[in-house]
């Protein structure tokens, strides 16, 4: 629902909307906030950057390099700037329910209920303080490991954690999982992970459409104890539970593709009977050279027999490659093996391809194994126009089979 408001007496007005389980504020068109069922501020549209907060209290700022419209920019503000952001977010929204109980803002427009839900929403959110919010970081890292990565049309799932860290955590280009121990969660302690999330989240929970199974490869689980951790997940929240209002649209995934091998089609038919809907597997490239020199494990023949075992169980893929990885001395390589691998998979429109540029952290071991090997990194408008011949080469072929290509800049994530 979306609603026009006035202020009586000034030229301004206010679009009010609760769509989608999250109350937005739009002044004007100009200044954009939204805010999740607890009064949490989500994120925001402020003098043409975008915000968004995590559940940990950080805030991310991005907007256009004016100089390349195609190039995003990225950071994380420190803790000054992120408190004068939640600051000025939150008095503007304390302005809108100031106007609200003083009668300046006319809201006789409203129908009954629209008006009582929407007023009491306003008085969550001028509940909290910066301090308050800074307190979430605590209540946050007590329920979750930091959550490090999603897949793009993951952002705004309900993560569970069924492991933590990554099984191989070997591979040179990622850091992502180096700071834990690799383990799986047993059916009682992850049904206590999933009442612990549940009560973090609170009305937030609204907000988010789907689950995902994290960490890094938790489809790895044995399945003796993968399938009651899936009905556990089922219990305890709405998944795909058509005409009972408020759902989440199925359970998703990161796995490897050796991992994925040692699964059978009949075993993701089970994972799929549980509402298992996408795993995402991260090829990065097809070339094998390339993924040896990145410690990558498995090959892309093996890639080829993960995706087909998962399309047979009725799994659908999101298939993840990196843009720019090994640098000029394996670009072609990597651009001739990679196409021609994604070509030969049968996927269809229920799949996704990311092309995701490559961004290698500092402290990865691949910054210093690629110095000692004399590569040259790709700059980022060489990958930006690598990118563009990817998605050209892939084009045909994706039309034909309803394939989504996509891209995919893991600077962008927050949780």
């Amino acid at each position: 629902m979306a609603f026009l408001l006035h202020w009586i007496h000034e030229d301004r007005f206010l679009y009010i909307s609760t769509s989608h389980g999250a109350l937005t504020l739009n002044f004007a068109g100009e200044t954009n906030i939204t805010f999740d069922g607890e009064g949490r501020f989500v994120g925001a549209w402020l003098d043409r950057v975008r915000y968004r907060r995590s559940l940990d209290n950080r805030v991310l700022a991005k907007r256009q390099d004016p100089q390349r419209p195609w190039r995003r920019l990225f950071r994380f503000l420190d803790p000054e700037e992120r408190n004068a952001v939640l600051a000025r977010v939150y008095d503007l929204a304390g302005d809108v329910y100031e106007g609200w109980e003083s009668g300046h803002l006319d809201v006789s427009s409203l129908p009954d209920q629209a008006r009582e839900e929407i007023h009491a929403w306003l008085e969550r959110v001028s509940t909290w303080t910066l301090k308050r919010l800074e307190s979430e970081r605590e209540r946050f890292l007590q329920v979750y490991k930091p959550v490090p990565i999603l897949p793009p049309d993951q952002y705004m799932a309900v993560v569970l954690q069924a492991t933590e860290g990554c099984s191989y955590n070997k591979c040179t280009f990622c850091t992502f999982y180096r700071d834990r121990p690799f383990r799986i969660k047993r059916p009682p302690e992850f049904a206590q992970h999933v009442a612990a999330v549940k009560e973090f989240l609170g009305r937030g929970l609204y907000m988010r459409r789907t689950v995902f199974l994290a960490d890094a490869n938790a489809v790895i689980i044995p399945q003796r104890v993968l399938l009651p951790i899936l009905e556990e997940t089922l219990r305890a929240l709405p998944v795909a539970r058509a005409g009972e209002g408020w759902s989440l649209d199925g359970i998703y995934a990161f796995i490897s593709a050796p991992d994925a091998l040692h699964k059978s089609a009949d075993d993701f038919r089970a994972m799929h009977e549980r509402h298992l809907r996408r795993v995402y597997v991260g090829l990065e490239t097809g070339h094998d050279p390339l993924r040896r020199f990145l410690l990558k494990p498995g090959t892309a023949a093996d890639v080829l027999d993960a995706v087909r075992t998962i399309k047979a169980g009725g799994v659908s893929v999101g298939l993840i490659f990196m843009v720019g990885v090994g640098g000029h001395t394996y670009r072609e390589f990597h651009f001739r093996d990679t196409v021609a691998l994604i070509q030969s998979m049968p996927l269809d429109a229920h799949d996704i391809v990311y092309a995701s540029p490559f961004v290698a952290s500092p402290d990865a071991p691949y910054v210093y194994d690629a110095a000692e090997a004399g590569i040259r990194p790709m700059s980022e408008d060489e990958i930006w126009q690598e990118i563009q011949r990817f998605r050209q080469a892939l084009r045909s072929w994706a039309r034909g089979r309803g394939v989504k290509v996509s891209y995919y800049d893991i600077r962008e994530f927050v949780y």
